[in-house]
């Protein structure tokens, strides 16, 4: 087995190769969600309920049924669980890119992910690790002619999730009791599998270390490709120095993929705190948590303000939330309404936004052009603030405008930048991926790839979110809605006159799930600390 060159790009290690000359494999179906973002619920609670996940078995038990599986595959593509939107990290005064203080570090982590697994999320994490157990004694209750066997359950790496590979204890614990996979059942093959992924074949072989989420995940027989997607952000990964020295490479999101770059660097731009985190967990969830804690003890609440504080979380991008709140304190100062809670907000996002601008992390994770821009603004905003409450509240609202440049999610990828994704690269070809798959931006979205000289016509797919988001009516105002996306992969066997041409029977799909509610039309209950379903 070798590592990625430039001459060899894709070696097949990488990849769970089934070919199709192999027409007698079982029925095989995969399943493909991401981004369910799994909070502790301390800066809001937004994630999905019990019905929900039970609702989405039941599809899966339905096609099982219907196309007589045996094999599932279900893949969490990333940010399953949502490491950096907690007010743990301001709690305790750390936050996630001060990892050299490992102690502190590695207690936050772990404690937000056993809120997550055994609290907040616990029938989801039973659900994951009886999967197996429950679909094949229901399809053999239901149906004797489906021979169910396998689940094969394959969780990626996101960026809101990768403190888990920074910290053995928490993958460990991710491991064995949110999957249900001890550390000392992973066969050696595997371990070394993913140490190979990662640039080290032995880094993994030691049985009490829990190897690496994988980065990405392909199938032929599936025609499938996958990644969370975080390559293509410049905020959500970290730019890497080369170092000449060490031989090293260095690498920043406009370099695109190169798996033998990120082989050498250890995959560290996806590794390392990014600027992302600073916004996410430095200024939004902290930001939360000190506003609540001061309405408290100053008792001014409103069950409006309230709620929009409880949603913060659900705005994409991160910085279309502060903007929410800025023009909900603006409405209300306009009416003379709710001042004291008013106060508090623009107060304490003031403080939020001063400490992360005097973060060195903060510039340090900023492009040049970016660094400059936040440096000024940290004076402005410091001089305005000594002319008054409304200069003060106006630099905060340029500063915002400045961060949402460039951040374009709900369009499909272009064909140039489509040609770029490693499924359609002329190195990928000959594996005969059809799907490229990504996550990431909470948009679902889908185009068509139209790749010169391939075998297959092309699609490119992006999973959106499993949680609720808010988005903007036609004319103004917010509506909150949840538009729930799996794509579902068969590879069957052909029983049809066609079997000569196409001895596989291979489709795919995309099933959305768009909801609404009275309960997230109604201003006053919207966030409340309970799951939706």
């Amino acid at each position: 087995m070798q590592a990625a060159t430039p001459e060899n790009p894709t070696p097949d290690l990488y990849f769970e190769l089934i070919t199709h000359a192999k027409p007698e494999r079982a029925n095989r179906m995969c399943v493909v969600v991401s981004d369910l973002h799994f909070t502790d619920g301390t800066v809001g609670f937004q994630n999905l309920g019990d019905y929900a996940w039970e609702a989405f078995y039941s599809t899966i038990l339905q096609r099982c049924l219907t196309y007589r599986i045996h094999e599932l595959v279900l893949v969490l593509d990333g940010d399953i669980v949502d490491m950096i939107r907690s007010s743990k990290w301001a709690e305790k005064g750390i936050y996630p890119w001060e990892r050299d203080r490992k102690e502190c570090f590695s207690a936050v982590v772990n404690a937000i992910l056993k809120d997550v697994i055994d609290v907040q999320h616990a029938n989801f994490f039973k659900l994951l690790r009886d999967l197996e157990g429950r679909l094949t004694a229901d399809t053999h209750r239901l149906d004797r002619r489906t021979a169910f066997k396998k689940v094969k359950i394959v969780v990626t790496v996101g960026n809101h999730d990768k403190e888990l590979l920074c910290d053995n204890a928490a993958l460990t614990y991710f491991y064995e009791q949110g999957l249900g996979i001890k550390l000392t059942d992973i066969e050696p093959e595997r371990r070394q599998m993913m140490g190979r992924m990662y640039g080290d074949e032995t880094m993994f072989d030691s049985v009490k270390t829990a190897p690496y989420l994988p980065f990405y995940y392909g199938d032929t027989g599936f025609r499938f490709f996958t990644t969370h997607g975080q390559w293509r952000d410049p905020d959500n990964s970290a730019v890497v120095a080369a170092d000449p020295d060490k031989g090293l490479p260095g690498w920043s999101a406009k370099d695109g993929w190169t798996l033998a770059v990120w082989q050498k660097l250890k995959f560290s731009p996806f590794l390392l705190p990014c600027f992302g985190d600073t916004v996410a967990a430095g200024v939004l969830s902290t930001f939360i948590y000190k506003t609540k804690i001061a309405m408290d003890q100053q008792n001014c609440h409103d069950p409006v303000i309230d709620s929009i504080l409880d949603e913060l979380d659900l705005y994409r991008p991160t910085y279309a939330a502060i903007e929410r709140i800025l023009e909900v304190a603006a409405k209300n100062r306009a009416a003379q309404t709710n001042l004291d809670a008013v106060q508090i907000i623009e107060d304490k996002l003031y403080e939020c936004l001063l400490d992360w601008l005097g973060w060195d992390f903060t510039l340090q994770s900023s492009p040049p052009l970016r660094r400059v821009a936040l440096i000024a603004a940290k004076w402005l905003l410091k001089l305005m603030s000594l002319f008054g409450h409304s200069l003060r509240i106006s630099v905060i609202g340029g500063l915002i405008k400045l961060l949402k440049i460039g951040n374009v999610h709900d369009t499909p990828p272009t064909f140039n930048e489509m040609a770029t994704f490693p499924s359609f690269l002329p190195a990928y070809r000959h594996y005969g991926f059809q799907i490229h798959g990504e996550g990431h931006t909470h948009v679902p979205l889908q185009g068509e790839a139209n790749i010169d000289n391939e075998k297959y016509a092309s699609t490119y797919i992006n999973f959106g979110t499993w949680r609720d988001q808010i988005v903007l009516r036609e004319k103004q105002g917010y509506r909150r809605r949840g538009t729930l996306r799996s794509l579902f992969i068969l590879d069957l066997e052909n029983l049809t006159k066609s079997k000569d041409r196409f001895p596989r029977s291979f489709d795919y799909f995309v099933s959305d799930a768009i909801t609404w509610s009275d309960l997230n039309d109604n201003t006053h209950e919207v966030g409340k600390n309970s799951a939706k379903i």
